[in-house]
C-alpha cells in the first residue's frame, strides 16, 4: 500500500517540477497563431508579443497595443511579457527590458506605430 502510494506522490512531484522550469518565449512561424485581442493572424514578427500568466497560460498578439488593451480589459496578471525586438525579429526582449517607441516611422499592425528596441541607440532613428 505505501508503494502505491510512493508512486502517486512521485508522478506528483515529477509533474509539479516540469512546471517550474524557466519561463520562455516560444518561436512562432508566420501566419501560424492568430492574435489573442483582435483575431488577426501574426504575420510581422516584428511586432509579435508574448505575455504568460500566473497560471501558466501564454498569449500570443501582433502588436503591442493589443496586448496592453487584452491586459486591461481582460485584468490579467502577467508573469512574463516579451516582445520582439523590432531590428531583430528572432530576438526577445522582456517588456521590462524594452525600449518601447511610438512614432510615425512605424507602421504596426494595429496603427499604434510602437515597437520594442533593445538599446536607446537603436530607438533613437525612429523616435519622433
Amino acid at each position: 500500500m505505501w508503494l502505491k502510494r510512493l508512486k502517486y506522490y512521485s508522478i506528483f512531484l515529477m509533474i509539479a517540477f516540469c512546471h517550474c522550469g524557466e519561463a520562455k518565449p516560444e518561436a512562432l512561424n508566420v501566419g501560424e497563431v492568430k492574435c489573442a485581442h483582435c483575431s488577426m493572424s501574426i504575420v510581422d514578427l516584428r511586432f509579435h508579443a508574448q505575455l504568460l500568466t500566473d497560471k501558466g497560460k501564454r498569449y500570443h498578439f501582433d502588436a503591442i497595443e493589443c496586448m496592453d488593451d487584452f491586459q486591461k480589459q481582460k485584468n490579467i496578471k502577467a508573469r512574463e511579457i516579451w516582445l520582439t525586438n523590432f531590428l531583430n525579429k528572432s530576438e526577445f526582449l522582456t517588456k521590462a527590458d524594452a525600449i518601447i517607441v511610438q512614432s510615425n516611422k512605424i507602421r504596426s499592425p494595429m496603427g499604434a506605430g510602437l515597437a520594442a528596441f533593445k538599446t536607446q541607440e537603436d530607438a533613437k532613428s525612429f523616435e519622433r
